[in-house]
Parts: structure tokens; sequence; C-alpha cells
């Protein structure tokens, strides 16, 4: 009924006035889940809305959003940085465009987010993606999670993508409980599942930011302890780029890893290496809910994550993939081997594409973030008694 009551309203808004008008706000557009979950979430909104995208000027994304058909208006923001300069500009298109909502994507852009609801009185909804403290010392975490209580003054809806995320949240107390939304990540599905090789030497692939979070050094300890036990019997492609980059190319060089170990750079098409993969490695230490490990499990792909906020939110263990603690490479390798039959990762690939088709579809995530929108911009019966 909620819904529908949505959808009336965006007719009638549209017949009188002009549609929906959301401004989703990231400060990322390159190859990561969060502007791919922005993608997913605008193409697959539904009719009766116009969305308008502030975002860096970067490949692959910003040219992805434009092309959307229900993109009016892509607005070019700072790559992962604030500017007052930025803020008055989009404070003047809101008023200029008529938006009537504000939805912003992380940390960042949850900055520009929120204070554009200050300065324009516009609703804002927020979308955490991750409680991005891990690498903080106590000061700069006690400064962030402050600031955070401060912007949620002007948040009317905060979303977690993950029930783990959320619990994580109220812990920090940064979000009052009411305002608090988990609408879990969704990822296309393909109609087929892709046979996956039956490889005698297992073909691992990893998906990685080079940043402290996703933990890529793991990956070469992990490399490190799996050559003790299977000598040159294995294969490890890494996709990504980032910081560290230089760091782990030069360790996998150091311990004599590279004809074992394969840092691709970043990949437009992920999904392609993972329909050539057995096996798909995560080290992160904490994610919000991982759109490559769902990306992976619905290509029918084994997985092996550490066991953290996110992954386990996904993962089910020894059912639908295989969990090891976080930082521990040892555990991981040993996770690895026990998916040496091309039997036993079959069937935890066929568990895993069944358990994201049932449970994060791109179609479920994106009415219920409609729901939310609804729920913000229209009042409810009982308000309007």
């Amino acid at each position: 009924m909620k819904l529908e009551r949505f959808h009336a309203a965006a007719s009638h808004t549209s017949s009188e006035t002009h549609p929906t008008r959301i401004l989703a706000l990231t400060v990322r557009a390159d190859i990561g889940g969060g502007p791919e979950h922005i993608f997913q979430l605008c193409r697959n909104i539904g009719d009766g809305m116009e969305i308008f995208i502030a975002c860096p000027d970067e490949p692959p994304y910003h040219d992805r959003y434009a092309a959307l058909p229900n993109v009016v208006e892509v607005i070019d923001l700072p790559h992962r940085r604030f500017q007052f300069g930025a803020l008055f500009r989009l404070a003047r298109i809101v008023r200029e465009r008529r938006i009537d909502l504000i939805h912003s994507h992380g940390k960042g852009a949850g900055l520009y987010g929120r204070l554009l609801a200050a300065l324009t009185g516009r609703p804002a909804a927020h979308t955490f993606h991750g409680l991005h403290v891990g690498e903080y010392g106590r000061f700069r975490t006690r400064a962030y999670l402050g600031l955070e209580r401060l912007l949620s003054r002007w948040t009317e809806r905060a979303i977690c993508v993950s029930e783990g995320e959320r619990e994580l949240i109220l812990a920090a107390g940064i979000a009052a409980p009411e305002k608090l939304t988990v609408v879990d990540n969704g990822v296309v599905i393909p109609e087929e599942a892709p046979r996956q090789p039956d490889a005698t030497t297992p073909r691992i692939v990893a998906v990685s930011r080079y940043d402290y979070q996703k933990n890529a050094e793991l990956i070469v300890d992990i490399a490190e302890a799996l050559r003790a036990r299977l000598g040159e019997g294995f294969d490890i492609e890494v996709l990504g780029t980032g910081e560290s980059l230089p760091a782990v190319r030069a360790a996998v060089e150091e311990r004599g890893l590279s004809a074992r170990v394969r840092l691709s750079g970043p990949s437009a098409a992920p999904r392609e290496v993972f329909r050539r993969a057995d096996i798909f490695l995560s080290t992160s230490r904490w994610e919000g809910m991982p759109l490559a490990v769902l990306e992976a499990m619905s290509e029918g792909l084994a997985v092996v994550a550490t066991d953290v906020v996110g992954n386990n939110d996904v993962i089910a263990h020894d059912r639908t993939g295989l969990l090891y603690p976080e930082g521990d490479a040892r555990a991981g390798a040993e996770a690895i081997l026990a998916l040496a039959s091309p039997e036993r990762r079959a069937l935890l690939g066929r568990m895993a594409r069944q358990e994201v088709a049932d449970r994060f579809s791109v179609a479920r995530m994106c009415q219920e973030t409609r729901m939310i929108y609804q729920e913000i911009l229209l009042p409810s019966p009982e308000a309007a008694e």
C-alpha cells in the first residue's frame, strides 16, 4: 500500500509540477563497490523519478551515470575532498533544480549531503557503506563520531547496507535507532550460472582497493602459505589499484611470488575475470556489505573471506562460503586448501549463488530504497489526519 501511494504521488507530482527529483552524492566515481551501488540504484529505481548525480569527473562511472536515461544531470564534485565552494554551488543547484530529496553515499559525500539539507531545508537520506574508523587513532575516531552525531540532526533516514553495520552504528551512538534502516546491498544476478573451470591448478581471484581496509598485504602472506603446501600449484589474480599497490608489488617480487601472484590493476569488467576463476578471496579488515563478494557469489564462485562485519552478513560458514579469522594468513590458506576438490567448490558456489538470488537482488534493494524515499517525502496517513 505504501509503495502504491508513492507511485501515485510521483505521478501526481509529474503531471502538476515535476517528477520526484533525487540528488545522489558520491565523492568517488572510479571502480568500486560504492559507485556500482549507486549506478544500479539509479538504473533500477523505477518510474516517476528524475536523478541528478554529483560525483567526480573520472572514469568509469561519471560517463556511466550520464548515460542512464533517468539521469538529468551529472554535477562535478572533487574526488574525496570537501570544498566549501562545491557545497555552496550544490546548494544553489538544489534550489534551482527543485530537488526533492538528497541521498548521500559514503563518508565524504555524507558531509556534503547533510550540510546541504541544513542549508536548503530539503530532506536527506544517507547510506554509510561501512563505518570507516578502523585505521583511525583515538582522537580522530572521536572527532569523526562526534561529527556524525552532529550531522544526524539533518538526516531523515540513515541506511545501513547490512545488519552487522547497523549494530556497529548503534553501538557508536551516531544515529537514533528510529532513523536507522537496513537495506542489504543488491547485485545483478546472471540468468544462467556460468560453468566454472575445472582446473587442476586452482585459479584464485581477489579485488582490492590497496588501502588499510582491504588489506591486500595479507594476500601476499596467504600466497606464501599456499606455496609452502602446494609449491607452484596455484594462481592468484588481484584486480584493483590504490596507494599501497607499489608496496604490495614490491613484496610479491621480494618473496619470489611473481609467477603465482598477478596484480592486474583495475578492471572495468571484473565479472569476466570471475568467470575464469575457481575461488574468490577477500582479505578485508571490515566491510559494510561487499559488492565484490556478492558479485562473485552470483557468478557461482566459492568464496573464502575474512570473518568480519559485512562478509559474515553474507556468508554462512561452510554452507555458502568459508570464513577465516581476519589477519590470519595461515587460516586463509587452509580455507583455500579445503576447496581443493572441484566438487566441493561447485557445491559451495551453487549454494552461494542461490543465497544471492534469494536475498541480495538489485530489484529488492531498489524497491526497499524507494519505500524509504516514499516515507520521507509523503506524510503517513496518521499525520495527514
